[in-house]
């Protein structure tokens, strides 16, 4: 018997008035796959019992009850038996695809012309470890070591395979960190919260007016700026093609993080790890609709020594734009699953935490028209369990990646 979350009767309740499923009208010439499952969660729509996911040339062509969802004919059928299909989870905060440390350049405080993605190593151990656990997708960023540390590339965890199939974007999102890491004890700027503010400050006005700039001369309105390597990344975010993710602890940093970049540089962002007394700012970082992504830190212990559940403070404020992270390898990689189950066990209610591993983090970094649900169009990156996914005793039996099946346990590496 698996594990009975309190709201998980309510899930399924909701497959008995669940909407007719979709199918895509037409599709091109390939292969096509249906996978049975007693069981599909699709993430952004009601349950499915006895279900049928279809799957053609990496995307779902169908998904819906098996009695009534047409399958192709001379389709391959994949039978799963009594077990359940869930999307591949997907993990905003990773350092875990480089084989190695090689994430932190603590020269200069401030470094937007980094980028991680020349640091992969895609056979490495680590992003076998991450399949493992049904992650499938990851925003592998820098360290926290600078204001600045550079950006990250948005992967498919294709172990093994070559770097063109793994990225998704080269550029997933620029690193900024606030607050504890970056501050610099060298006794140049950047050693205090002041000085840490006035360094990124400067940096992202260059940043925008550098964008500013570009933009007036595409359309015909200046002549073009000279060209600075170091801002060219950065304009990218100003653009609106990047989100930035800002590593963020403790209440006095959550609210200056939200002050910063929702209130004064019009940017996408996200707020990332939100822990320590960062659940006593929820209620302004709601009210400014702060994007949040929370972890490694599950819990923290209030001044009258009670467990406090770091999700359910931000949920219960407003927070439901919300992810959850592991910051691997502070977090084993393959452990995102335990993260959401310990925060329904905080007191998160099932739903939100499965969205937070799956559809809200897809949307978050701006892909949520291709990842993090069972969805006709989306690529088909899920994976197959003997139970609940958020169950700690069922980890993925099979992971699939755009159809393909790139993870089987039992299998040697």
């Amino acid at each position: 018997m698996h594990l009975r979350f309190s709201s998980l009767a309510s899930l399924t309740a909701l497959a008995v008035t669940a909407p007719v499923w979709a199918q895509a009208e037409t599709a091109d010439a390939g292969p096509v796959t249906a996978h049975y499952a007693a069981r599909i969660l699709p993430a952004d729509n009601a349950p499915l019992s006895s279900g049928v996911l279809v799957e053609q040339n990496g995307r779902i062509l169908a998904i819906g009850p098996r009695s009534t969802t047409p399958v192709p004919d001379g389709a391959t059928i994949v039978d799963h038996g009594e077990h359940w299909l869930t999307p591949g989870f997907v993990d905003l905060h990773h350092h875990v695809a480089s084989g190695g440390g090689d994430i932190n350049d603590m020269v200069q405080p401030i470094n937007a012309e980094l980028r991680t993605l020349d640091t992969i190593k895609p056979n490495t151990d680590l992003i076998h470890r991450t399949l493992s656990g049904g992650v499938t997708t990851t925003l592998f960023i820098p360290g926290s070591g600078t204001n600045i540390s550079g950006f990250g590339a948005l992967l498919k965890m294709r172990w093994g395979s070559s770097l063109d199939e793994m990225v998704i974007r080269e550029l997933g999102a620029m690193k900024v960190a606030q607050g504890y890491n970056p501050e610099r004890y060298s006794g140049d700027l950047g050693q205090t919260r002041m000085g840490s503010s006035e360094l990124l400050t400067r940096a992202l006005e260059k940043g925008r007016d550098y964008a500013a700039a570009w933009r007036a001369h595409e359309t015909g309105k200046g002549d073009a700026p000279k060209f600075d390597p170091t801002l060219e990344q950065l304009r990218q975010v100003f653009d609106g093609k990047v989100p930035v993710l800002i590593h963020t602890a403790g209440a006095r940093d959550c609210v200056a993080t939200a002050r910063m970049f929702r209130g004064v540089f019009d940017v996408k962002m996200i707020l990332s790890h939100g822990s320590f007394d960062g659940w006593l700012a929820a209620g302004p970082l709601a009210e400014w609709q702060t994007p949040v992504n929370l972890g490694p830190r599950m819990y923290q212990f209030d001044r009258y020594g009670r467990m406090q559940g770091m999700c359910q403070a931000f949920w219960d404020a407003g927070c439901h734009n919300l992810s959850i992270n592991t910051d691997a390898p502070v977090i084993p990689p393959e452990e995102l699953q335990v993260q959401a189950a310990m925060a329904v066990r905080l007191g998160l209610p099932y739903e939100a935490a499965l969205r937070a591993i799956t559809i809200v983090p897809a949307q978050q970094i701006g892909m949520g028209d291709r990842l993090g649900s069972l969805t006709v169009g989306k690529d088909a990156d899920f994976q197959v369990t003997a139970g609940d996914p958020l169950d700690p005793r069922f980890g993925p039996e099979k992971v699939y990646i755009e159809g393909t099946l790139i993870f089987r346990r039992g299998d040697v590496r």
